[in-house]
């Protein structure tokens, strides 16, 4: 599979496990460590959540929206105009693309993209590894081990809800409502990666399944 896939969907995991890191529960009022440490409280033990966005990567800008349960997820990007789904089951990828996705951004050649077309195919382990960093956003307490100087970054409302930012110190503003679980409604990211992801559907979430009868490439 081509890099510029794998930092694709990267990219836009990474936004979400980030997020994990900020709660709420009347912490408008807290410092920006007591925000993170009520978030990491709350999101300890969710079963799963939605993250929908979109970021920049490499001069696209790709949309996103990621259904996570447990350490499974099952989600869909936009990439140049290109929907193409993954699905991620007891450590297995999937992945559904159309014809052009599949040639341009997964390296398949002509003849196999307009067979493999719109059905689900498994990732081969040998090309797995390109797609291991997105299974980091099912790990809420890694990620939240990791973050910079917070610090605070005032109040807004996103959605009618009122939200609390917490700057986590490397390009990244989460938003954290104010009454309710110590969930993240939002990060906005700038730099290279700029975009942003929303959060919702904690504890909501199906389970995910492998897709019935999928493809099995060479070498899977």
């Amino acid at each position: 599979m081509r890099q510029r896939i794998a930092a694709v969907m990267a990219a836009a995991m990474a936004a979400g496990a980030l997020t994990a890191a900020c709660g709420s529960g009347g912490l408008a009022s807290e410092t920006p460590a007591q925000i993170y440490e009520a978030a990491a409280s709350a999101t300890a033990h969710v079963s799963g959540y939605e993250a929908t966005g979109e970021v920049a990567v490499a001069g696209s800008l790709v949309t996103f929206d990621f259904k996570v349960h447990g350490s499974d997820f099952a989600g869909s990007f936009v990439l140049d105009g290109s929907t193409i789904q993954v699905l991620a089951v007891k450590g297995t990828f999937y992945i559904d693309g159309p014809e052009t996705a599949l040639a341009t951004d997964f390296g398949i050649s002509s003849v196999e993209s307009a067979l493999l077309a719109g059905r689900w195919v498994e990732v081969p382990p040998s090309e797995s590894s390109d797609f291991t960093d997105l299974t980091s956003v099912t790990d809420i307490a890694a990620q939240l081990a990791h973050h910079g100087s917070l610090a605070a970054g005032g109040t807004a409302t996103i959605g009618g809800q009122r939200v609390v930012m917490v700057d986590d110190g490397s390009d990244s503003v989460l938003a954290v409502a104010t009454s309710g679980p110590a969930y993240p409604v939002r990060i906005t990211a700038t730099g290279s990666s700029a975009g942003h992801a929303d959060f919702s559907n904690w504890n909501s979430i199906a389970a995910v399944t492998a897709p019935p009868s999928p493809i099995v490439l060479p070498g899977s």
